[in-house]
């Protein structure tokens, strides 16, 4: 009987081993080919190397690349989610000083990889509809988020005024098309001059005169 010996799979580039659960390595192979040579030019193949499996397993968890990209996408909503809220301190701090924390918590985590910061406010509007769906709830959420910590800035003494949902999606919109110059920026442009600008732009529109 003759024996053939398989290629072992290149390791996932974040240094995660192969225990972890195979969709959650398929969405880290994605990013990082994301990363390298950006969405368009990312093929299947790339992800299942990335990953340390086969264009099989993806095709066992993924339709297409575009879901995995969608995936992968409401992965880093998330986290970008959770260090907004990590940058919070409800009651401890003024609401100029929360306001300026969620500019910085929110630019820092779309510039800190330049190429998947792209993929996650320009990419995601090129996967058709599901990709516009996804977009629009992840800036819900995040509008969400910001009218509770008007709640509980005004709860605490703070004059703020009272913004509607879509008003709150105006704001993170104006967030988004920041966090895209401050991507679209040469690398060793200084971030704090685009979170001051952020920063006076909400206080403008958030604190009642």
């Amino acid at each position: 009987m003759t024996t053939t010996t398989r290629a072992t799979a290149e390791p996932l580039r974040d240094g995660t081993d192969r225990t972890r659960p195979v969709r959650e390595r398929l969405e880290a192979g994605l990013a990082a080919a994301v990363a390298d040579q950006g969405l368009a030019a990312t093929t299947i193949a790339d992800v299942a190397r990335l990953a340390g499996t086969s264009k099989r397993t993806f095709y066992e968890h993924f339709a297409d690349k575009e879901e995995c990209f969608l995936a992968l996408y409401r992965t880093r909503s998330g986290q970008l989610m959770d260090a907004v809220d990590a940058a919070l301190s409800p009651g401890a701090a003024p609401a100029t000083v929360q306001l300026q924390e969620v500019a910085r918590a929110f630019l820092t985590f779309l510039t800190d990889d330049r190429a998947l910061g792209r993929a996650h406010v320009v990419d995601i509007t090129t996967v058709g509809e599901r990709g516009v769906r996804a977009r629009q709830e992840v800036v819900d959420r995040h509008a969400e988020s910001l009218l509770r910590m008007l709640e509980q800035a005004r709860a605490a003494g703070t004059s703020v005024r009272h913004l509607s949902h879509l008003e709150a999606v105006c704001v993170v919109g104006g967030l988004n098309e920041v966090a895209l110059r401050a991507i679209e920026a040469p690398d060793d442009a200084p971030l704090d001059d685009l979170v001051e600008s952020a920063t006076r732009f909400m206080q403008a529109v958030v604190l009642a005169d």
